[in-house]
């Protein structure tokens, strides 16, 4: 006589409750590692005015708000465009890269290039590379093509002679 073997089905089906738990543990990995990342996050800061990030206490926004206001101080810009430059969405003056770190780009180097060249502009006259019409007229220029502005002040002080050390 042969005695019949239980077996347990147990084992051998899937039970519903375990394959619920895992769909909903990877459903819940899943949309972790779905959403934003840190640094989109935080580029999303970039979408504001200007002025509204600087006002938070954002650094490098208080930095351009400070540029443009020499620009304005110094009759580079006028009232108005200095005021609608800060209206402009801070992601026109700078950005985050890759690895989180805070670049200017754009306008924000355009505004760097101009106050670099308003330190040296006086000694650029003095030295006769830059006559004050050219002068002049990169500040004119400055007010209707910033970018134009910025490339003319470039060649401004690369063109002055090296002084030795």
């Amino acid at each position: 006589m042969t005695t019949p073997r239980i077996t347990s089905d147990r084992l051998a089906r899937p039970r519903p409750l375990a394959v619920l738990l895992l769909v909903l543990l990877a459903g819940v990995l899943a949309s972790v590692g779905c959403g934003p990342s840190k640094i989109q996050k935080e580029q999303s800061l970039f979408d504001r005015p200007l002025a509204t990030l600087a006002d938070s206490g954002q650094v490098e926004a208080m930095r351009v708000v400070a540029d443009i206001e020499v620009l304005r101080a110094q009759g580079m810009f006028t009232d108005s465009l200095a005021n609608w430059l800060t209206e402009l969405p801070a992601s026109e003056y700078m950005s985050l890269d890759k690895k989180g770190v805070l670049t200017r780009v754009s306008r924000g180097i355009d505004l760097s290039k101009l106050v670099d060249y308003l330190a040296v502009e006086p000694q650029l006259v003095n030295e006769l590379v830059v006559t004050a019409a050219q002068a002049a007229e990169l500040r004119r220029l400055a007010m209707e093509n910033m970018a134009a502005a910025a490339e003319m002040a470039t060649d401004f002080v690369g063109q002055r002679p090296e002084t030795p050390k």
